[in-house]
C-alpha cells in the first residue's frame, strides 16, 4: 500500500492534492472574508462591492481565457519569443478596453444603479485589471513551464494573504474599502510572486498580425465568459439596477454561504465522475459501463442532498449565527439557493457523462440557454427582491439540470437511474425527517441548542438510513475504485 501511494503521489497524486488544496484555501478565505464583512458591513454596502466586483470580475476572467489559452498551446520554437510578446500585446490590449470600459459604467453608475456608493468602487477597482493582465501573463507562462506546483502553491499564499489582511482592514474600521485593498493585495502577491519565481522569457516586438489573430481566436472564448457571467451574477446587476445594493448584497451573501457547502460535493463530484467515466468507456471499449454515471450521481447525492437539505430547512437559525442579525432576511435566499444547487451537482455528473461521450456541444447549448434564460427571469422576478431573483435562478438551474440529465441518459442507463434514485430518497428522507420532528421537540430552546439538537439528530437520521442503501452504495463506490492510477 506504501508503495502504491509513493508510486501514485510521484505519478501526480501530490499535484492533485495541491491543486485540490489550492482551491479549498480559496474557498475559506473567500467564506472567512464575507462572515467578517457581514459583521462589519451593511447588507448595501456589501451589495454596492458585489456590483462592482462582480463587473470587476467579468473584465478579470477575460484576462484568463483567449490570448491566456493561446500563449499556452504556443509551440516551443524559434518563434515562441514573437508569439509571447504578441500574447502579451493582446492581454493589455484587452485589459486597457476594459478599464475603459468600467471607467464608462462608473461614471454612470449613478443612472444606471439605484442607491448610491458603486460609482466610487468601480471606479477604484477599474486600474487593478491592468494588474491582472500581467499577473495573467505571468501564470500563463508559468504554467506552460510546467511548474504547476509551484503556481498552486503561490496561488495558497496570494489567496490566504489577501484574505488575511482584508480580514485585518475590516477589523481597523476600513469598511467597504477593505473588500477593495482585498483585490489588489491579491493581485499584487500573484503578480510579484509569479514575475520573480517564473521562467525567464526575452520577448520580441510584437506584429500586428500575431496580435490580430491571437484576438480573432480568443473572440470564441470571450463569448463563453460572457455566458458564464450572465449565468452568475445576472440576480446581482439586476436587483442593483431595479432595487437597490442592498437587494443585491442579500443575494450575493446568501449565494456565498451555499456555494461554500455546495462546493464540497460538486466539485469533486465534476471532476472524479469525469476522469471515472473516462476510465469506464476506456475499459469497455469505447462505450463505457452501462448506468456509471446515474450511480455516480447518487453517490455524491447521497452525501450533498441531505446537507443542503438541512441548510435550507434551518437557514431562519444558521444565517443571524453566521452572518448576524442584520443578516436575516437573507435567510430564505439561503434556502432556496440550495435547491439550485442540489441541481447543479446533477448537472456536473451529467455533463461530464456528455463530455467523455463526446457530445460537448450539448453542454455549451445548455448552458447559453440557460444564461440567456437566468438574465430574462431575473428581469421579472426583480420587483421581488433578492428571493424572486433566487426563485429565477434555481428555476433555470433546475431545468438546466433536467435537460442535461435527459440529454446523457441512453437507454441502457435506465435501471441505474432508477436505482440512484431510490439510493438518494432514503438518506435524504432520514435526514430530513429526523431534523424536522427533533426541531418540533427543541424548537423553542436557546438559539444554540434549537439548532445543534436537531442537526444533531439529522446525522443520526441520515446514518441509520444510508445503512439501509449500504449495497448500493457499494456498487457506485466500486466505479470509483476502479479507476485506474497511474503506474
Amino acid at each position: 500500500m506504501k508503495a502504491r501511494l509513493l508510486r501514485f503521489a510521484r505519478a501526480g497524486g501530490g499535484t492533485a492534492v495541491i491543486a485540490m488544496a489550492a482551491r479549498v484555501s480559496g474557498q475559506f478565505a473567500m467564506v472567512a472574508v464575507t462572515l467578517v464583512a457581514t459583521r462589519h458591513l451593511e447588507p448595501a454596502d456589501f451589495g454596492v462591492f458585489a456590483i462592482a466586483g462582480a463587473l470587476v470580475m467579468l473584465a478579470r476572467t477575460m484576462l484568463y481565457t483567449g490570448p491566456f489559452e493561446y500563449l499556452l498551446k504556443l509551440p516551443h520554437d524559434a518563434d515562441q519569443r514573437r508569439g509571447a510578446g504578441a500574447c502579451l500585446a493582446a492581454t493589455v490590449l484587452v485589459a486597457l478596453g476594459w478599464i475603459a470600459l468600467l471607467a464608462s459604467l462608473g461614471l454612470a453608475a449613478p443612472l444606471v444603479f439605484k442607491g448610491g456608493g458603486v460609482a466610487p468602487v468601480i471606479l477604484a477597482l477599474a486600474p487593478s485589471v491592468l494588474l491582472g493582465a500581467l499577473a495573467a501573463f505571468a501564470e500563463s507562462l508559468m504554467l506552460r513551464s510546467g511548474a504547476v506546483r509551484r503556481y498552486y502553491a503561490i496561488t495558497v499564499l496570494a489567496e490566504v494573504g489577501a484574505g488575511l489582511a482584508a480580514i485585518a482592514l475590516l477589523a481597523a474600521g476600513w469598511g467597504l474599502w477593505a473588500l477593495v485593498l482585498q483585490i489588489y493585495a491579491r493581485t499584487l502577491l500573484m503578480a510579484f510572486a509569479l514575475g520573480a519565481l517564473g521562467p525567464r522569457l526575452a520577448l520580441a516586438m510584437p506584429q500586428r498580425g500575431l496580435v490580430a489573430e491571437a484576438l480573432r481566436w480568443s473572440a470564441s472564448r470571450f463569448g463563453s465568459v460572457l455566458v458564464t457571467f450572465l449565468a452568475n451574477y445576472s440576480g446581482d446587476l439586476v436587483l442593483g439596477i431595479v432595487l437597490s445594493p442592498a437587494a443585491s448584497g442579500l443575494y450575493r451573501a446568501a449565494n456565498r454561504m451555499v456555494t461554500a457547502l455546495a462546493d464540497m460535493f460538486v466539485q469533486p463530484a465534476g471532476m472524479l465522475a469525469l476522469t471515472t467515466l473516462a476510465a469506464e468507456r476506456a475499459r469497455g471499449e469505447g462505450e463505457g459501463s452501462p448506468g456509471a454515471w446515474p450511480r455516480l450521481a447518487g453517490l455524491f447525492a447521497v452525501l450533498g442532498w441531505p446537507a443542503l437539505a438541512l441548510l435550507a430547512l434551518f437557514a431562519h437559525r444558521v444565517v443571524p449565527l453566521a452572518l448576524g442579525p442584520a443578516w436575516a432576511a437573507a435567510a430564505p435566499v439561503v434556502a432556496i439557493f440550495c435547491v439550485a444547487r442540489m441541481a447543479a451537482l446533477v448537472t456536473a455528473v451529467a455533463t461530464a457523462e456528455l463530455i467523455v461521450t463526446d457530445r460537448q456541444g450539448k453542454v455549451l447549448a445548455v448552458q447559453s440557454a440557460a444564461a440567456l434564460a437566468t438574465a430574462g427571469l431575473t428581469i421579472l422576478a426583480a420587483p421581488y427582491g433578492a428571493p424572486g431573483a433566487a426563485v429565477a435562478a434555481t428555476l433555470v438551474a433546475l431545468l438546466a439540470a433536467a435537460a442535461m440529465a435527459f440529454t446523457a441518459l441512453q437507454r441502457r442507463d435506465r435501471p441505474a437511474l432508477a436505482e440512484a434514485a431510490r439510493l438518494v430518497i432514503l438518506p435524504l428522507g432520514g435526514a430530513f425527517g429526523a431534523a424536522l420532528a427533533a426541531d418540533r421537540l427543541f424548537g423553542a430552546a436557546a438559539p444554540f441548542a434549537a439548532l445543534a439538537l436537531p442537526l444533531a439528530c439529522g446525522a443520526a437520521g441520515w446514518c441509520l438510513a444510508t445503512w439501509r442503501v449500504v449495497p448500493s452504495l457499494r456498487r457506485a463506490a466500486a466505479l470509483l475504485a476502479a479507476t485506474p492510477r497511474p503506474a
